[in-house]
């Protein structure tokens, strides 16, 4: 070993044991530091001759700071593949980037032609204040011509900081082509979307990382019910695809259907460390029969609510098994800014105390969204990634493939079976029976 190498390795494998002397608790220090803690001690020196050697006889150049960070995070994946090591440059930006206030014109666009249409404008925005409606054309963004242009590209100069202003150029059908100057507004997109189907009621819920979800979740039933005639056959709640989002709209979601009670429990290492959420008392949507759709796409908020939803009995989930991702990552910051910590800290339980994690959601009746092939396709799960937490619960949870209702093979496929089956499940009776069955389960 190079001498110069040999002064370094001596010199991190003393610093170690002396810093992790000192950070341990005062019991620690003084009663095991001689047992566990002495073995913890001599791998660290371990890993200071180790990085030495790397980083003085690789066949390559390596920075000392890429080294360290990938042995934290090879650590860290170890445990699961969302615990990780965030540096302290990362985390800067990741903080910058959540207080930067980005501004839109409220509209949602496709390429036509060519040209960028509007396919909707929100009523509050600023396109929808300015005369934008849907239908029209945008066909330049401050003075540069769409035509020719991807859709990313096309609308890469809408996007800036709210408060600054920016001329789009806009052809209205009924209207000659004219330059509208608007200024950028903090956007919320539309996370709900809502349509009568065949008598029933629809809502997709495409995220819940949404701060207004359970408002919007509300008008958008409000305005269902107002155009089924005051009152609501039945309702499909669509969760297909949902990857998840903040936990409180989960919680105010699930307690549209509930009269109180438990929603969740998130559980850590300690009993101590078990927090309870609940639904609000009165349930706002009482006795309205539901359906809600779940496929393997559907994980972590999604999966609440729909294990909610079949744990309280109050209505029908149709689909095929969910994701499961059934743990909590906390983020915290290093001392001295040496970046943060990205740890798993709790996992989600349904109100029966069933874990989410690696298991997932399992529908009362299992449907496929495409003809059966007559091959079992392996979908990508949380129990599919590398390290992921296993569940206590070894009880199978496997679908049987058997029980599958699948779409005949001509099935069109601009067609969608799963909402096709859950809506003539509501106008049956059927809902009822297989509501009563899953309850005496």
């Amino acid at each position: 070993m190079h001498k110069t190498s040999w002064k370094i390795s001596r010199l991190i494998a003393y610093i170690i044991p002396f810093c992790l002397f000192f950070c341990l608790p005062p019991a620690l220090s003084a009663q095991t530091v001689d047992s566990k803690n002495a073995e913890v001690l001599e791998q660290m020196e371990v890993f200071a001759h180790v990085f030495s050697l790397v980083r003085d006889n690789y066949v390559e150049d390596t920075e000392d700071s890429s080294l360290i960070e990938d042995a934290l995070n090879g650590a860290l994946e170890s445990l699961d593949p969302h615990s990780q090591y965030v540096p302290k440059e990362d985390f800067q930006e990741q903080q910058k980037s959540s207080r930067r206030e980005y501004g839109g014109l409220g509209i949602e666009v496709t390429l036509e032609n060519g040209l960028v249409k509007v396919n909707y404008a929100n009523p509050d925005a600023p396109a929808a204040r300015a005369g934008i409606k849907a239908g029209d054309y945008i066909t330049a963004v401050e003075g540069v011509k769409v035509l020719g242009k991807t859709l990313n590209e096309a609308v890469e100069g809408m996007r800036g900081l709210a408060g600054d202003p920016i001329t789009v150029t806009v052809l209205s059908p009924d209207q000659s082509s004219r330059d509208i100057t608007l200024i950028r507004e903090v956007i919320q997109g539309r996370a709900v979307r809502h349509r009568m189907e065949d008598g029933i009621g629809y809502v997709l819920i495409e995220t819940f990382i949404h701060p207004r979800l359970d408002k919007d979740f509300e008008t958008a039933l409000s305005e269902l019910k107002a155009e089924s005639g005051g009152k609501l056959r039945g309702l499909v709640m669509d969760l297909r695809g949902n990857r998840g989002g903040l936990l409180d709209q989960s919680v105010k979601i699930s307690g549209y259907f509930l009269d109180g009670g438990e929603v969740l429990s998130a559980r850590g290492r300690k009993p101590e460390d078990t927090e309870r959420y609940n639904a609000e008392p009165g349930e706002l949507f009482k006795d309205m029969p539901l359906v809600v759709l779940i496929n393997s796409g559907s994980a972590s908020a999604a999966e609440i609510v729909a294990g909610a939803i079949q744990d309280r009995g109050r209505g029908i989930i149709m689909g095929r098994r969910s994701f499961g991702k059934g743990s909590v990552q906390s983020v915290i910051p290093l001392r001295n800014g040496g970046g943060a910590l990205r740890l798993t800290t709790q996992k989600y339980f349904t109100p029966s105390g069933k874990s989410i994690q690696g298991r997932g959601i399992l529908p009362d009746i299992l449907v496929a969204s495409r003809p059966d092939t007559g091959e079992i396709q392996d979908r990508f799960r949380e129990d599919s990634l590398r390290n992921a937490l296993t569940n206590d619960d070894i009880s199978d949870y496997q679908e049987d493939y058997d029980a599958i209702d699948y779409p005949h093979e001509d099935w069109p496929e601009t067609e969608d079976y799963q909402l096709r089956q859950a809506v003539t499940l509501l106008k049956s009776s059927r809902y009822r029976t297989l509501l009563a069955e899953a309850n005496a389960q």
